[in-house]
């Protein structure tokens, strides 16, 4: 009995068991039917999507019949509108409105995801359901990714420009992202919605094809390189709520004509228009405080009037504008524009001289006052005598014309001196060389007394020196000292000289350099200079074809000791180095370097790899 009473236990417990999985799978089938693919709750949600969908680009279509009707110039192409704006180009002056003039009982979460954008309804949707319905009913699909409003850098960012070249930004973007555009070859016009509140850095650089920028009112910030390079870029319109231009933001864009710079515009900044070769009209506005360096380099425009609120004005600000030859100072701006120099008011400092101006002289004269010459006129060949005031403190040599040959002090001053015998200008209080502008093919400086170091570019003048001897009394060779002489055949270095730069003789390796035997800091075999116990290669002074083996003796390779060797291909490092700086720089064909010893050394490696790709 017992035996039978678990068998019927043991049946019912299986009947069970298949009773529960029958019912599972019957509610399987049951949530399937109701939300599967084509499950009634998914059905339903798609059907109410499409008559939502429908209904939405049905009233856009009416919309715009209506709009012709009214007026028959209108173009249903200008039709603009999203959750803040409305636009199309036969709007009545001060009519406002946005999407929901357009569809009345557009619901909220649609408000969040559709616009109309040339005249045809968006969705910007990632739903899979959405993207499906509206392509099948012609409403366009955004292709592109906005992350917390930010259009981001995307390939899909190519789709939204249409076969004319024209991107039009959507407005629910509210920042264009670094980069979103650049490079995009084909891009002729970009229209900014004024909800976007700022152009990315280098957002739309490179785009050598675009022409035109539209920005509506509303864009308040252009990031760094927003624009750089885009050299077919002829028009741009600045809107009246943009409060910043940063660094280089117009830079090279060499098609530009006229720019006007908004006026809660406080500062312009470097290099914002720089290169733009063509832009020949620039209109600034009352309320401008300062313009940085070089933001107008190498522009075209002949005249420009400064505010009265500019209190700063940058260096090289129009360096390289040769038409430039009428400045307008306006009100009580701490600037003058005398003839042809702009310069502070106090005349202590000169800003700019125009390029008539130094055309028209031989003899150019330093007004007497001021204090500090940092203008680059370099370029006029013409101007054979410089005219030093008593109160100048600071000059920078590769600033002057290499034909100058003759240097004059008006006056007492404190800081310089002229040497007539030996054509050197030097400062009495460092006895630092500034400049020797003899022109005779041996300069010979062995016995000048007191010059106790070389500055930069100190031998720009000399231009047909073939063999230079330098003082006895020479402690210091700074860089850059010989960068201009391509005529030199020797230097000569005497036994006190205990600093040399690396870059002493930057970009020149004709000739060679010999050092006195005394000399107990330094060394020079083979045409490259070492520490005097060889330990320190300081700087090869010839140019390297091919491959170059260092000295077994050498510890250390200098900083910029082998700078832009551009046809150095390969070079042998030694075990013997422990340590190497930015050595490298521009050399860019090395594809071999051998040191079995050097390549375990962490440090010394990552320097020479970071350094051959600088």
């Amino acid at each position: 009995m017992k035996g039978k009473i678990k068998e019927i236990n043991g049946i019912t417990l299986i009947a069970l068991v298949i009773t529960i999985i029958v019912l599972l799978i019957l509610a399987g089938v049951s949530i399937a039917t109701l939300t599967g693919d084509s499950g009634i709750l998914t059905q339903s949600k798609k059907s109410k999507i499409s008559t939502e969908l429908s209904s939405y680009k049905e009233q856009v279509e009416l919309y715009k019949q209506g709009k012709y009707i009214e007026n028959n110039n209108f173009l249903a192409e200008s039709l603009t509108a999203g959750k803040e704006n409305l636009f199309y180009n036969t709007q009545p002056s001060g009519e406002e409105g946005n999407i929901k003039t357009i569809i009345e009982n557009i619901s909220d979460e649609y408000l969040e995801k559709i616009e109309i954008i040339k005249g045809e309804l968006l969705i910007n949707t990632k739903d899979k359901d959405e993207v499906k319905i509206a392509q099948s009913l012609g409403i366009e699909v955004n292709p592109y990714d906005i992350v917390e409003g930010v259009l981001t850098s995307s390939n899909g960012n190519l789709l939204l420009m249409d076969e004319n070249g024209t991107v039009t930004v959507p407005d629910s973007v509210t920042e264009i992202g670094k980069g979103a555009f650049a490079n995009l070859n084909g891009l002729k016009t970009i229209i900014i919605p004024g909800t976007v509140k700022r152009i990315g850095s280098s957002a739309f650089a490179y785009n050598t094809t675009l022409e035109n920028v539209i920005m509506q009112e509303g864009v308040e910030e252009i990031g760094n390189n927003a624009f750089q390079y885009c050299t077919n870029l002829k028009n741009v319109d600045l809107p009246s709520s943009l409060i910043s231009i940063e660094t280089q933001a117009f830079m090279d864009c060499r098609a530009l004509q006229k720019v006007e710079i908004p006026s809660k515009i406080k500062v312009i900044n470097s290099y914002v228009f720089a290169g733009c070769n063509r832009l020949n009209e620039v209109v600034l506005h009352e309320g401008l405080e300062k313009i940085s360096d070089c933001a107008f380099a190498s522009t075209s425009f002949s005249k420009i009037e400064i505010p009265s609120t500019v209190v700063g004005i940058g260096k090289s600000l129009f360096q390289d504008n040769k038409n430039l030859d009428n400045i307008v100072i306006k009100g009580n701006c701490p600037y003058v524009y005398e003839s042809g120099m702009l310069m502070t008011k106090a005349k202590d400092n000169i800003l700019f001289v125009s390029d008539s101006y130094l055309k028209s002289v031989t003899t150019f004269t330093i007004p007497e006052g001021i204090i500090k010459f940092n203008v680059s006129i370099n370029s006029y060949n013409n101007i054979k005598k410089l005219i030093i005031p008593s109160t100048l403190q600071n000059i920078i040599n590769n600033y002057l014309p290499v034909t100058i040959n003759d240097i004059e002090i008006s006056g007492d001053n404190s800081k310089y001196a002229v040497s007539n015998e030996d054509k050197i200008l030097y400062t009495k209080d460092t006895k630092a060389l500034i400049s020797c502008f003899s022109k005779e093919e041996t300069i010979d400086l062995k016995d000048t007394e007191g010059i106790l170091k070389l500055a930069e570019y100190s031998f720009g003048q000399a231009e047909n020196a073939k063999t230079i001897i330098l003082p006895d009394t020479l402690t210091t060779i700074n860089g850059f000292s010989f960068t201009n002489c391509g005529n030199i055949q020797e230097i000569k270095i005497g036994s006190n000289v205990s600093y040399i730069d690396s870059l002493f003789k930057y970009m020149n390796y004709s000739g060679k350099v010999t050092i006195d035997s005394g000399n107990n800091s330094y060394i020079i075999e083979n045409n490259i200079l070492y520490s005097k116990d060889k330990k320190t290669l300081v700087n090869v002074l010839y140019a390297i074809n091919g491959k170059f083996e260092i000295d077994e003796s050498v510890e250390k390779i200098e900083t910029f000791a082998f700078h832009n060797q551009g046809q150095m291909t390969e070079v042998i490092i030694p075990d013997s180095v422990k340590e190497i700086g930015q050595s490298f720089n521009y050399c860019g064909r090395i594809n071999k370097y051998r040191n079995t010893k050097f390549s375990r050394n962490y440090k010394c490696i990552v320097f020479f790899i970071l350094s051959k790709f600088k």
